[in-house]
């Protein structure tokens, strides 16, 4: 079981955004949206999440979901 990012589909959503213009409009650390964007995060705190709704106008389901194992 695991947590699935959709950020990389909600950048595209949003004009086809690019990395470094999002950490311009959440602040957030561009190796931390990178890690999340690829999918190779393993932690990310709740104010990070916070800050790229805000930025993205989007809710956190819209960025995550749970799935399970065979799924990922």
């Amino acid at each position: 079981m695991a947590i699935k990012f959709h950020l990389d589909r909600l950048m595209f959503e949003k004009g086809n955004m690019k990395v470094p213009t999002l950490q311009e409009l959440s602040g957030v650390n561009k190796n931390t949206l990178y890690g999340i964007y690829k999918g190779q995060i393993t932690r990310v705190d709740v104010s990070v999440i916070n800050r790229i709704c805000v930025a993205l106008k989007c809710q956190p389901g819209d960025l995550m979901t749970f799935v399970e194992d065979e799924e990922c």
